[in-house]
């Protein structure tokens, strides 16, 4: 899946108002015009009204974004995307995956990757927000052991008939047929968001790469590394050794242009294959400009495979 070279992916919001104004195909066009290699999207069904889950990623666990905001469906989302554009990949980061069933969602997801050339890529989590995947009709507390077998069933179901599954959460026949099968032989790649040890293993044994998260304050090279490596060494036993593998860093919300330096040789010194952001979109011409500049980073980067902080301009200052 990676050629040894820093990609540049870039997140086109299928929230709140930019879906329409300036438009999904707009954006898009515009990223890969101004050189992304891949456009990701979140995920969300739904949002509960009175729901008491801590989100995550903020100081006061509440979300950012109001309860009424729109979520356009993320894979439908990554169709459109695909029709639009002719060269970036497109994928999920990430999509909540144990709150979806795994037979429609094997046969969605091949049908994107069969009609977009190959270029799906499937990134997935296990979710924070409990009310959604109860109220999708999913239970909560057996979330990872739920993710863990699907991720063997969206396999097993691409290769266009099932051998049979039986695990603790799913029970899948032989001899179901899946037509058309992906392009991609084997299937999309599945990445692995989450920085638990949990996701960690899972990640491992069973994806075809990690989806790592940074922070406001920048990358930890040193940890990063670490959490690379231990990611990779679990995949050994795993079956999968031999595949390719694809590790990648989002950067945190709110990454501007003057930022960028500093984040993308941090991403490259980790060991980092692709690292994703959001520009600004509520100005399309800087948000060409940001993505340009990100490009003429991740070239720079790219052909220092080894680098130290200070051979790259010591971002850490």
């Amino acid at each position: 899946m990676s050629d040894g070279r820093l990609k540049l992916g870039v997140r086109i919001p299928n929230t709140g108002k930019h879906p329409e104004e300036p438009g999904l195909s707009r954006m898009s066009r515009l990223a890969e015009e101004a050189g992304a290699d891949a456009l990701w999207v979140g995920d969300h069904v739904l949002m509960v009204e009175g729901a008491q889950s801590r989100y995550p990623y903020s100081a006061g666990g509440e979300p950012w974004w109001p309860l009424d905001m729109p979520w356009y469906e993320a894979l439908v989302t990554c169709a459109y995307l695909a029709a639009v554009t002719n060269r970036c990949r497109v994928g999920t980061a990430v999509l909540i995956l144990p709150q979806r069933n795994v037979l429609e969602l094997a046969k969605t997801v091949a049908t994107i990757d069969k009609l977009s050339g190959g270029r799906m890529t499937l990134g997935v989590g296990l979710g924070w927000l409990a009310e959604e995947t109860e109220a999708l009709g999913y239970t909560f507390s057996t979330r990872a052991k739920r993710a863990d077998e699907m991720i063997h069933v969206l396999r097993d179901c691409w290769t266009g008939r099932t051998s049979g599954f039986n695990g603790a959460q799913l029970t899948i026949p032989p001899g179901l047929v899946f037509s058309p099968t992906p392009a991609q032989l084997g299937g999309p790649p599945i990445l692995v968001g989450g920085v638990s040890p949990a996701a960690l293993r899972r990640a491992g044994t069973l994806g075809d790469g990690w989806l790592a998260r940074g922070q406001p304050t920048g990358l930890d090279v040193s940890a990063m590394r670490a959490s690379i490596a231990h990611v990779k060494e679990n995949r050994h036993g795993s079956g999968r050794e031999g595949s390719p593998y694809n590790v990648m860093m989002v950067a945190p919300p709110g990454a501007d242009r003057g930022s960028l330096g500093g984040l993308i040789s941090q991403t490259a010194q980790s060991g980092f294959d692709e690292f994703l952001f959001e520009p600004r979109w509520d100005d399309l011409d800087d948000a060409a400009a940001t993505i340009r500049a990100a490009r003429s980073y991740v070239d720079r980067y790219s052909k220092l495979p080894e680098t130290s902080p200070d051979a790259i301009g010591n971002p850490r200052r």
